[in-house]
């Protein structure tokens, strides 16, 4: 059986970037990759503080996430968006992390 995804994406603002450029870039990202793409179940973009942010993309299996990883490597919006990152930044070990989802609460 396959569980779903939860993707965790970490970073910082990169130096000159500022929430709004994020908020814009996040929302081409969502609109003109995201929205439609293949096992795609949910979003939240979650702010700590001025600096250090979360994404959190929830997908319906690992296969789905894995082949989005793949196509956002090519995608021009992926890389407006990625531009206002530092991966490395927020957590030691940074980046992107998929966790399974063994139980959601309502």
């Amino acid at each position: 059986m396959s569980h779903p995804i939860v993707e965790m994406a970490s970073f910082k603002l990169k130096p000159g970037a500022d929430q709004s450029a994020l908020i814009a870039a996040s929302n081409t990202f969502q609109e003109n990759f995201l929205k439609n793409a293949e096992g795609f179940l949910r979003r939240e973009l979650l702010r700590l503080n001025d600096t250090e942010y979360l994404d959190l993309i929830h997908w319906r299996s690992e296969a789905d996430a894995a082949a989005m990883m793949e196509q956002a490597s090519r995608s021009p919006e992926c890389a407006s968006y990625f531009s206002v990152m530092d991966m490395d930044g927020a957590n030691p070990g940074g980046g992107v992390r998929h966790y399974v989802s063994l139980a959601t609460y309502a």
